[in-house]
């Protein structure tokens, strides 16, 4: 029986899996996830944390069962520490640190991307307990929630105006907290033309959001239970949190460390099969760059809709669809 081992639960691991299973159900078909989270939504955390979504669990795409019942094999809470390319073997650590060796016919690396951490005075010493979030997962989410449920907190601002900045500033405006949003670039929604960005901070504005754009923040202090906010030009605010939005990069070391070659932006390079220059590994979604219509060269796209295509194409591809 061919086993294909998957690094990675998110849109592109989990669109991998259901391909492969689905071109051919006989494959194995096992998934080293690192959290307890399978196939969740993240873009839909914002919603959750304004209480447009009560419950977490309404996250999930699918629930472990329907995973379990389209044959895909979970293995939750396991860290993928290496891969050695000529064994075929993936070696993967359980949350006691136990070490597990797992041998692969076929390796599909979904590891997807890290938050960036600017480089902000005190982000690496303050945290969610002093009321100083980042946003990527379900556990930052379960933190911030508790933030906002545990903590005296009615002004809040963010560090970053892209995508989630801008679904932050609403879902805690929503939650009734002042929210003040700050980008370092000369608008919000940086990647969008300037008369769309135009009108969605006017949005923002009309909403009561303070948008301060061209603006770096430096710093940030804890003073008593307030945190005070500093930046370029003499900015500084008082605040109960700030949640530090910035963007990703790729989680790209597992692969890089076994040899795979580095495509754009420090993401794996693969082929339009999704293969990476490693034998038998391929890989999808925030971890790799994306081959474009429209564009000569490839690029970087940390996107849900794009890594559940990457996704579909390499389990297809394992399952030996041509």
């Amino acid at each position: 029986m061919t086993r294909v081992l998957i690094v990675g639960g998110s849109d592109a691991g989990i669109s991998a899996g259901l391909r492969a299973r689905e071109l051919a159900p006989g494959v194995e078909t096992t998934l080293v996830i690192a959290d307890a989270y399978p196939n969740f939504s993240i873009c839909g955390i914002p919603y959750h944390v304004s209480g447009e979504i009560p419950d977490w669990r309404s996250l999930a795409h699918r629930s472990q069962g329907d995973l379990a019942a389209a044959g895909l094999q979970l293995l939750l809470e396991h860290t993928a520490q290496r891969i050695d390319p000529a064994a075929r073997i993936l070696t993967v650590t359980d949350r006691s640190g136990s070490e597990q060796a797992l041998a692969y016919d076929t390796l599909i690396v979904a590891t997807g991307a890290i938050p960036i951490r600017p480089p902000i005075v005190g982000l690496d010493s303050l945290g969610p307990a002093e009321g100083v979030h980042l946003l990527h997962t379900m556990d930052d989410a379960f933190a911030l929630t508790d933030t906002l449920t545990n903590r005296p907190t009615e002004r809040a601002l963010i560090v970053g105006a892209g995508y989630i900045g801008m679904e932050m500033a609403d879902s805690l405006t929503v939650r009734g907290l002042s929210v003040t949003v700050v980008e370092a670039l000369p608008q919000v929604l940086p990647t969008v033309d300037p008369e769309l960005a135009t009108l969605v901070e006017a949005e923002l504005v009309a909403h009561r959001v303070e948008v301060v754009t061209g603006t770096t923040v430096t710093e940030i202090r804890q003073v008593g239970r307030e945190l005070v906010v500093s930046g370029a030009a003499g900015f500084n605010r008082t605040v109960d949190l700030v949640l530090v939005v910035v963007g990703v990069r790729p989680d790209a070391a597992l692969a890089t460390a076994a040899g795979a070659a580095i495509g754009v932006r420090g993401a794996l390079a693969v082929d339009r099969h999704m293969r990476t220059t490693l034998p038998d590994v391929f890989a999808a979604g925030d971890c790799v760059h994306t081959h474009h219509r429209l564009l000569p060269e490839p690029t970087y796209l940390p996107l849900g809709t794009t890594a559940h295509k990457q996704g579909r194409v390499a389990g297809g591809k394992c399952s030996g669809t041509p």
